[in-house]
């Protein structure tokens, strides 16, 4: 099952699935970064482009995918229950809390009420600088403007407060609504889709070309493209005035901009390495967040967990020893352990035969035939058609054909749309696991027999996951 327990208030974390980072990094010195920041900065100023601001404030988190920040002059007033009265001055919803015993009892939010209970409690956390995990309080006597964030959260006693920080551990709040978003990764850019924010976009990466918004923006010159994937360019990101620009863990180069950016003064929120289906629901919930589409997060990850436990409960335990490659080429690169595809699999009861090397590698043709997979699933952005998949077949490499999946027939091929779907750690993520439960475990859906080749079809295929795209 996926660990959601840093998003439900009644669950605790249990540590699965921590990982290393995906190994995609094409690495640039940071000197040459710096001199076209300085450049740029010569030929515009700092911040001529866009100067933004990040306020101070307090964050109440209810749990359950909802959290509310208020803003608040922390050199006025420090203290977190006098904060709350700032909470309820300005929830536009309604706010009230009711204090017993000099300990907070109970909060009212939009006509709900959370109150403390055998289970439930309110307690007050921190994030300390630099820190990524929230600690609970020992006190209420704390300066809130000593840390990156101080929370009010409503959870169980073993239970964790939801992310407040981005993955270079700063804060996710405070931001003003933006009206200009730089994406600088496919799986930013498709985050931000699933909040309903797309339509804020003034430039992405070359390779972001979903929804089809983007497509069509580059091509009428709406959107602009300020750089690739690995390769960012600073002054294209300036030239597009932008309110905020939405950053991926996963490239060395966009971590290193992020800091350049906030130098001059433009907002930059940066993603986590999209290593399992829990970080994909925490990207989701960050961007929401940061943007001012919290209410837009809470709606995608509550279909997204649903779609989730329905695919989890529709297949039996297969078993089904599998292979994830992004070519056919005879040495491929394979998800190891600790990747989003990995964690797919072990949803579906799969087994990942490369699962004990963490991350995105190189694998040989040797070892594809020593771990000998029963099912072989190649993700390749390429288009093809179906007698090109024939041809394909017929050229794999000895190793590959002494494989149980080549003589069983259980080699697929996703691609074109689909092969992009699969090849980014996105909120879509789970429209191929629903693709692949029907590879591993085919019995589980009677509707529609999946093709060995599948590519921009593959939405005819989708029941549980089909309306989580557009």
């Amino acid at each position: 099952m996926v660990d959601n327990s840093w998003i439900k208030s009644d669950s605790a974390a249990d540590g699965s699935h921590q990982s290393k980072a995906i190994r995609r990094k094409v690495l640039i010195t940071v000197a040459l970064l710096v001199a076209g920041a300085l450049v740029t900065i010569a030929m515009n100023g700092v911040g001529s482009n866009a100067t933004q601001y990040r306020s101070e404030g307090i964050l109440v988190d209810f749990g359950e995918y909802l959290t509310l920040w208020t803003d608040a002059d922390l050199s006025v007033e420090d203290d977190p229950v006098e904060l709350l009265e700032t909470v309820e001055q300005k929830a536009a919803d309604g706010f009230e809390y009711e204090m017993d015993g000099g300990k907070l009892a109970s909060v009212t939010y939009s006509g709900k009420t959370y109150a403390n209970s055998d289970t439930h409690s309110w307690d007050l956390w921190y994030i300390a600088d630099g820190e990524f995990d929230a600690q609970r309080a020992e006190s209420y006597d704390i300066s809130v403007s000593d840390y990156t964030v101080v929370i009010w959260a409503y959870t169980t006693a073993d239970g964790t407060p939801m992310p407040a920080v981005d993955a270079t551990a700063t804060s996710i709040y405070g931001y003003a609504e933006p009206k200009r978003i730089v994406s600088l990764s496919p799986v930013c850019t498709e985050t931000l889709n699933s909040v309903g924010g797309i339509q804020k976009v003034v430039g992405t990466d070359s390779y972001s070309n979903y929804p089809e918004y983007i497509d069509k923006g580059h091509k009428d010159g709406k959107v602009a493209i300020v750089g690739t994937y690995t390769d960012p360019s600073y002054e294209a990101v300036m030239n597009t005035s932008p309110d905020l620009v939405l950053c991926d863990a996963s490239t060395y180069n966009d971590v290193q901009i992020a800091g350049i950016l906030r130098s001059s003064n433009v907002n930059s929120v940066v993603l986590y390495n999209g290593e399992d289906l829990d970080t994909v629901i925490k990207n989701i919930f960050i961007v929401g967040n940061a943007v001012s589409y919290g209410l837009g997060a809470q709606a995608y990850i509550m279909k997204y967990v649903y779609a989730l436990s329905e695919l989890e409960g529709l297949v039996s335990r297969t078993g089904m020893r599998t292979m994830i490659a992004l070519s056919n080429d005879p040495s491929p690169w394979v998800s190891g352990g600790h990747t989003y595809a990995n964690d797919i699999l072990d949803q579906l009861q799969a087994v990942n035969v490369f699962a004990s090397t963490p991350g995105w590698f190189n694998t040989t043709a040797e070892k594809v035939l020593d771990t000998n997979p029963e099912c072989i699933i190649i993700i390749d952005s390429s288009r093809y058609h179906q007698n090109e998949y024939d041809k394909m077949i017929s050229i794999l490499s000895h190793e590959w054909k002494s494989t149980d999946a080549y003589k069983n027939g259980k080699i697929y091929l996703l691609c074109d749309g689909l092969g992009d779907l699969g090849s980014r750690a996105g909120p879509r993520t789970i429209q191929l696991m629903e693709i692949i439960s029907m590879i591993v475990d085919p019995d589980s859906h009677t509707e529609k027999p999946l093709p060995k080749s599948v590519g921009n079809d593959y939405l005819d295929y989708l029941d549980i996951t089909k309306n989580l795209g557009d």
